[in-house]
């Protein structure tokens, strides 16, 4: 018996020497289809738990059976099972699977495959923009998603962005989208940075929108963001930047423009502001380019540090980011700085936890004036820049009324300070009920707003003055999600229910102050001063909203999505403080159907259509309430007295607007999902609209609030990308989308029409800019038409004016001879009528060349810049432009440029300077290499990247850029005025990726 146990174990150590003996080290390489290394892939030995993962650069080392098999698997690439056989080295290339990558989606409060969403939704892979320098959001979504427009309406570095999904539905309201980032509901977009990002959902239609009731009228834009991984990863991006103007505009120079100016002199029976020889002394000499001395060559720098990592329980992900910029405009400038960081553990099978913490801190310096740039065309470049004290020239003798551009850059200080930080925490457990599970969430904003103003005593005529306003916002949110998934058969159902509250507070303080004692220290010093003012103010508002949603499928081809939420808002009276918001939406699946497989062309076709309502709150807190202001008054030549007056009455019978979205949607997909096709039409109606109307005098006077009107946006959206070559290490991945938009106003509760301005062209709009009329669309223009110049056989009707040959000719529509606002009329429409995008990625072997083409086209644009610099009139006594040269005179009676009479009477709120807005423009070309890995030694992924943004436009626009204009982005009633605009820059960027 002994003997025999003796020998079992010596047979079974013999077993364990001879497996010893089998197992080897197996090292190797996973690579995708560029050739390069493939990080994070899971190695596992097939039929156990034991394996690790790919390295930075894709080179894995592990022990092995020689008769085992190697299991490679990352998402969105194919598994792939390699045997060893006695192999030591294994290297592989995986190959992406098209048909799964991004076949997961994040919708509201939930995640869904891309397959069973029924409703418009645009999934922007962070591919599409990995190879091009964006430090913001909206140059994201530029161009990629259809039916988005995002508009660059400032070109200085942080400067502002319009973003407008399916158009724009109020007019008091706000219509930018709502923002999630990492189930935080109203997050600003500035402060996401773009190498942050893990996915971008674009939600358009009612179904998908609805599920955020009062806020997803304007669609939603939801944003999640990296986490960690297993095993420790760093990552660095450096860029450098150089940035120089696109376009200038073509001005007169100082000998020319000095004969212009004698000619009008001359035909006006004025002296000769030039003498023969100082013309010939600035035609040799030349005179002042003062766009030279506004403009630069700008600049910047971007550094990105991401450390990640963490074991099977817990990952981590910490990042850095510093951002800064020159602008090309003298003195201004942007600086961002976001600290990130994402901590996950899952404790056991059940329970898991999650924290979200990000912090940022940016400055804008001078990148909200277009003063300098006004006055670059309005000074006469026959004015020295600078006088024999060495400081510049203080006025113009000949030119502009206003002050020395280089006072625009540097007499005034114009700072925009924000900082914000953002504490996103939750937990989910799995309940005992197999299916279901419950997510909590809590998350807290703080945001510190400084917006900070000096003038100096040039600008100011000796009296510099400063102004401080402070504010602080506090935004508490809680969302308890209820989530329930069930799978029987062919059936299977997830079931949605959330209870969420909101709270948002604002305390905020305002002192600005004249005659400054001490204007060295700008705005950090307004004590001492011969005139002040003070304010503050508070404002509060909470949202309680309840939600359910049903997504249901019966054999993964009919589809249904039932939705409903209830908002209550602070900001309504009790009678109309609660809404309903639901929606419903159905997808068949055709390509799931037999007659349809039987074909073998689609590998995806899809047909959904939906319908729902969503809200605008698009008022204030307290806005239905009646608004009391101060007073100071004397009674009977006695002391001055403080009081209290009647403001603005309230309406407690204010509610939601409301809008209403139907979306029919077809979505195909051809070999596996080599080829993609997308098509949407939509229509939505906005009611209840929110209106200021004036109230009677008779009636107390002011203007109230009221739920008055109707709007409509429809359109249609297309979209088209694939891989149309992969062979031969060469591949190109190509996406085009274009979408269609007729925005109109249907109603304003009676009223025939309703003026709204900017405030911009002051003293170069005669009324209001713009107007509301049903039957136009927001935006729409308001002016007079030009019908050029009056031509010598039309000099007796001319006369009937005032008019000589050569002068204005503006259309009289109501035919009194006189030239009023009563001739006012629609010229134009500042809303385009299509927006498009191209991406084109082409890759070989390390290779990565990137092509993007955006437009905007059906638009018109205001061009109060080259208005002030032609009309010869108001703030510009002059003609600074060389289109001038072609004005009206004997022998070129054919011109439309006006002659110099004393007649000449111009009007610049007019179809002359409304020019058409479109454009297509090669946003981005960049060029990168990837180093190959052995360089130095498999340490880590080296790519190196040059880029240029803005290269090219093509547009009939005659200012430098067709994208900017002076009116923000928190109006649609108003928007296009080119005056004083920051213009886009053409930017070459330069940079270097290291991962370890």
């Amino acid at each position: 018996m002994r003997k025999s146990v003796k020998l079992f174990i010596f047979l079974v150590l013999l077993g364990q020497v001879h497996a010893f003996a089998q197992s080897n080290r197996v090292t190797g390489k996973v690579t995708g289809v560029d050739n390069q290394g493939l990080p994070g892939v899971n190695v596992q030995i097939s039929g156990t738990t034991l394996g690790t993962a790919t390295d930075a650069s894709g080179n894995f080392a592990l022990n092995a059976a020689s008769n085992a098999s190697l299991v490679f698997s990352n998402i969105g690439y194919v598994s792939q099972t390699v045997p060893v056989n006695g192999q030591s080295v294994i290297n592989i290339q995986l190959i992406e699977d098209l048909k799964t990558l991004n076949e997961v989606v994040v919708v509201g409060y939930g995640s869904q495959r891309k397959t069973d969403v029924t409703g418009a939704l645009t999934a922007i892979s962070t591919k599409e923009f990995a190879q091009q320098p964006v430090t913001r959001l909206d140059q994201v979504l530029q161009g990629r998603a259809a039916g988005v427009q995002v508009t660059q309406t400032n070109g200085a570095p942080g400067g502002d962005a319009r973003i407008r999904i399916r158009g724009a539905n109020s007019v008091l309201g706000n219509n930018n989208p709502l923002y999630i980032v990492d189930g935080y509901v109203g997050a600003d977009f500035n402060f996401v940075n773009p190498s942050d990002i893990e996915t971008i959902q674009v939600l358009k239609d009612a179904a998908s929108t609805s599920i955020y009731g009062s806020r997803g009228a304007n669609g939603v834009v939801i944003i999640t963001t990296k986490k960690g991984a297993r095993g420790l990863k760093v990552n660095y991006e450096g860029q450098f930047s150089v940035a120089q103007n696109i376009k200038r505009y073509d001005v007169l120079p100082a000998g020319e423009f000095a004969e212009i100016v004698n000619a009008r002199a001359t035909a006006t029976g004025s002296n000769l502001p030039f003498t023969a020889a100082q013309i010939a002394d600035f035609k040799q000499n030349g005179g002042t380019d003062w766009q030279d001395l506004v403009f630069r060559n700008g600049g910047g720098q971007q550094h990105q540090v991401t450390v990640s990592g963490g074991g099977d329980k817990t990952t981590y992900l910490i990042s850095g980011n510093f951002l800064d910029q020159n602008g090309i405009v003298n003195n201004s400038g942007f600086k961002r700085y976001i600290l990130r960081t994402n901590l996950n553990t899952k404790v056991n099978d059940k329970l898991s936890f999650r924290i979200n913490l990000w912090g940022t801190q940016s400055k804008n310096h001078n990148t909200l004036d277009g003063g300098a740039i006004v006055q670059a065309l309005a000074w006469a470049p026959t004015t020295p820049a600078y006088g024999t004290d060495g400081q510049p020239t203080f006025t113009d003798p000949i030119g502009s009324v206003y002050r020395n551009p280089i006072d625009y850059l540097y007499d005034q200080s114009i700072d925009a300070k924000r900082a914000s930080l953002n504490v996103n925490g939750g937990l989910n457990y799995k309940l005992p009920i197999k299916g279901l599970s419950i997510d909590l969430q809590y998350a807290v904003n703080y945001l510190d707003i400084q917006n900070l103003n000096f003038t100096g005593k040039r600008l100011s005529n000796n009296v510099p003055s400063a102004s401080r306003y402070s504010s602080e916002q506090v935004t508490l949110q809680n969302t308890n999600t209820l989530n329930y998934d069930l799978k029987v058969g062919n059936h299977s159902l997830n079931a949605v229910a959330v209870l969420e509250t909101q709270q948002f507070t604002d305390r905020n303080f305002t002192a600005s102050a004249s005659g400054l004692r001490f204007p060295q220290l700008g705005y950090d010093n307004i004590g001492g001063n011969t005139a002040a003012t003070v304010g503050s103010a508070y404002q509060k508002s909470t949202l309680l909203s309840l939600l359910g949603r049903v997504n249901y499928s019966y054999k993964e081809k009919y589809l249904l999505t039932a939705a409903v939420r209830r908002d209550g808002s602070s900001k309504f009276g009790a009678d109309n403080r609660y809404s309903v918001f639901p929606s419903v939406a159905l997808g068949w699946r055709l390509s799931e159907e037999d007659f349809i497989k039987n074909l073998g062309v689609f590998s995806n076709l899809k047909l959904r259509g939906s319908w729902g309502m969503t809200g605008s709150q698009a008022i204030n807190p307290y806005a239905t309430l009646s608004t009391y202001g101060t007073t100071v008054v004397a009674f009977n030549n006695s002391a001055a007295t403080a009081g209290v007056i009647l403001g603005n009455p309230g309406n407690p019978n204010l509610k939601w607007e409301t809008t209403k979205q139907t979306d029919v949607g077809l979505e195909m997909e051809f070999w596996n999902g080599r080829l993609r096709i997308e098509a949407d039409y939509f229509k939505k109606n906005t009611t209840d609209l929110l209106l200021n109307v004036a109230i009677p005098s008779y009636a107390g006077g002011g203007t109230q609030y009221r739920n008055l009107g109707e709007v409509e946006n429809k359109g249609f959206e297309f979209s088209i990308g694939g891989t149309p070559i992969d062979q031969g290490g060469f591949r190109w991945e190509t996406n085009l989308n274009f979408s269609t938009l007729r925005n109109q106003v249907l109603s304003l509760g009676g009223l025939p029409r309703l003026g709204t301005g900017t405030g911009v062209g002051a003293g170069m709009s005669t009324t209001n800019e713009f107007m509301l009329m049903p039957g136009e669309p927001l935006g729409s223009y308001w002016g007079l038409k030009y019908l050029g110049t009056w031509k010598p056989n039309e000099a007796d009707q001319a006369a009937k004016q005032g008019r000589v040959p050569g002068d204005p000719h503006y259309q009289d529509l109501n035919g009194d001879n006189t030239i009023t606002t009563d001739d006012f009329q629609i010229i134009g429409r500042a809303f385009p009528k299509g927006t498009g995008g191209w991406n084109n990625t082409f890759s070989y072997k390390g290779l990565t060349l990137n092509v993007f083409f955006n437009g905007v086209f059906g638009v018109d644009k205001l061009n109060y810049t080259r208005a002030a610099a032609l009309s010869g009139s108001g703030d510009a006594r002059q003609f600074i432009l060389s289109e001038i040269r072609d004005y009206y005179r004997p022998g070129n009676e054919t011109s439309d440029v006006p002659a110099f009479t004393k007649t000449y009477q111009p009007f610049t709120q007019s179809s002359r300077f409304l020019e058409n807005g479109s454009f297509v423009r090669l946003k981005n070309v960049s060029l990168s290499y990837n180093i190959p890995n052995g360089f130095i030694r498999n340490k880590a992924n080296i790519r190196v990247f040059a880029s240029a943004t803005n290269l090219l436009t093509i547009t009939k626009y005659k200012g430098p850029d067709p994208e900017s204009a002076r009116v923000g982005s928190n109006t649609d009633t108003a928007i296009g005025i080119d005056y004083g605009s920051y213009p886009n820059a053409k930017t070459y960027t330069f940079g270097i990726n290291l991962g370890f």
